[in-house]
């Protein structure tokens, strides 16, 4: 059996817990998850093997930290996760290369899409991928309201994100984000597209598309796998601009469909999402599939196995683990 080491970023999101609870569905493989956080305290840690805590994302130490962990543990496989860490990371891509690490990033040119709003608008336009509209500050006694204020730059899980119904509502929120972009505001239902494309990212391969029918904190906690005609068209838009970019292994898009049917792209996450359990369970487990293609299987073989459960929904509650001393425990374990 095929052994990895696998290096998991953020151990204390669900993004992390996702990919974790992938990696132990899977029974081809032998893995070893090690997980890493700023905070010592997360439940991540408790599920893996080993737990390194490291300086945020934003730190100057970080990448060198993140490198000596590589080195040490003999990493295969590192999933980064918070997404100020990109740009960065995405910058030392030959580094992890050179210690046999496979970083799970898209390119810096890409990263550099994705990560800002504008750009992303701007590409989106360019490949006549369906996108709301964006307006400028310099003509914002021409608005017509309600419209949507977020940052242009990062943002995540909803953080300073508000739809604003007057000037004097834009005033206010202007005074809250340093670097806005201001959007045509969408009246609908918003999915999330978890997508898996091959390695080098040339090759789309599959996604499920969920409706995310109540959020708290940016993250779904009741959802619906999208109906089969409806996602078969936002997927053929996703295939172009996600081989286009060349966006490797997993990656997750969010959109808008509109109430009169037709629907829209306004963010690409160049990451596994945070919601990535449904995903699991609705027939795609890109990590499985990930260490498949590491391990020298092709994506056209792949394609072929996947199969989606649109009949699937998810509701989602919360889950403790106890720590006392050196016990750790789960005194519930309703779904043993």
């Amino acid at each position: 059996m095929k052994e990895f080491k696998i290096l998991i970023d953020a151990a204390g999101t669900a993004t992390a817990i996702s990919v974790i609870k992938g990696l132990r569905k899977q029974k081809k493989y032998k893995v070893d998850i090690i997980t890493m956080d700023m905070s010592d305290l997360n439940a991540g840690r408790f599920l893996s093997s080993k737990f390194y805590k490291v300086p945020p994302a934003t730190s100057s130490q970080f990448i060198e930290v993140i490198l000596n962990i590589c080195k040490k543990e003999k990493i295969d496989l590192f999933i980064p996760i918070i997404d100020l860490s990109f740009l960065e990371l995405a910058k030392n891509v030959k580094k992890f290369e050179n210690l046999g690490t496979f970083l799970l990033l898209a390119s810096l040119k890409t990263i550099e899409i994705t990560s800002d709003k504008k750009k992303t608008f701007e590409f989106f336009k360019k490949e006549n991928i369906p996108t709301p509209q964006i307006f400028f500050l310099d003509n914002k006694n021409n608005l017509k309201y309600p419209i949507f204020v977020k940052p242009r730059i990062g943002g995540r899980a909803s953080i300073n994100a508000f739809k604003v119904e007057s000037e004097k509502d834009l005033e206010f929120y202007l005074s809250k984000i340093s670097d806005p972009l201001l959007q045509e505001y969408i009246e609908g239902e918003e999915f999330t597209a978890d997508c898996l494309n091959s390695l080098d990212g040339s090759v789309f391969i599959d996604c499920v598309i969920r409706k995310r029918v109540e959020t708290k904190g940016g993250l779904s906690i009741k959802s619906e796998v999208l109906s089969f005609p409806l996602s078969q068209k936002i997927k053929k838009y996703i295939k172009i601009f996600s081989e286009k970019l060349k966006l490797p292994g997993a990656y997750n898009v969010q959109g808008f469909i509109k109430n009169d049917g037709t629907f829209v792209f306004t963010e690409i996450n160049p990451r596994f999402a945070g919601t990535h359990a449904f995903t699991i369970e609705a027939g795609l487990n890109s990590i499985e599939y990930i260490l498949d293609m590491m391990n020298g299987r092709s994506p056209d073989e792949i394609k072929q196995e996947i199969f989606i459960n649109y009949n699937l929904k998810m509701v989602r509650y919360w889950e403790e683990i106890f720590i006392d001393g050196n016990k750790v425990y789960n005194p519930w374990m309703f779904w043993k």
